[in-house]
């Protein structure tokens, strides 16, 4: 018990939007992920991409119990009457806590593991980092590396998950986005500012000394 406790703190640190743009402020770069669709149809159901292209937030105002699908399609969260929880033998908890999957996941977590859950918070809200929605590589898709002044489609998505143990599917695109150029100097400018602000400093130095003086 104390052990399943451990990895439920585990991965609910994982979980939480850990603050200003999660795993490395990737949505920076360019890549933004969008909903598309929730297919069929699901009122009551809020869904939201945050830090660009990093978390996906479900908020659960169905009066059913949602249970979003791990990569294998496992169980992995549960939004329920009694709150959220999370599989911990879910291997997408794990692989979940780095931004490319490279990650330790345990003996015991795995697609055909029974389901073991843990709760993670009270209410209705949760966000999770999810490898399905953002582009799996440090390295730009050829096309950006291309044209990398040009917007781009990356790829459509689909996160499979269940209602009251029927299927639906949230689907979705993630598309590239030019981000702002960084503004730089030319090298003479920079060198020449420089300049100004050493003997602004050295002027106002011997200034301060004259009227130091000019006071005794």
């Amino acid at each position: 018990m104390k052990r399943h406790l451990v990895l439920a703190v585990v991965l609910a640190a994982a979980l939480v939007a850990p603050g200003a743009e999660a795993h490395f402020g990737t949505g920076k770069l360019g890549y933004r992920s969008t909903i598309r669709a929730v297919e069929p149809p699901m009122p009551g159901l809020d869904l939201k991409v945050l830090y660009g292209d990093d978390q996906m937030q479900l908020e659960n105002r169905t009066g059913k119990t949602i249970v979003i699908e791990g990569y294998g399609g496992e169980p992995y969260l549960r939004y329920g009457p009694n709150g959220i929880a999370v599989n911990v033998n879910s291997p997408a908890g794990y692989l979940n806590q780095d931004r490319y999957g490279q990650a330790t996941v345990p003996k015991t977590a795995t697609v055909k593991a029974r389901p073991n859950w843990q709760k993670l918070a009270g209410g209705e809200k949760w966000a999770w980092h999810d490898h399905r929605i953002h582009y799996m590589s440090k390295i730009p898709p050829k096309a950006i590396q291309d044209a990398p002044r040009e917007p781009h489609h990356v790829i459509d998505w689909k996160v499979s998950a269940q209602a009251n143990g029927k299927p639906f599917f949230i689907t979705g695109s993630l598309d590239y986005t030019p981000p702002p150029e960084t503004a730089s100097f030319p090298v003479g400018l920079t060198i020449l500012i420089a300049i100004l602000v050493a003997a602004g400093a050295v002027g106002l130095f011997f200034l301060r000394r004259v009227l130091l003086r000019s006071l005794d």
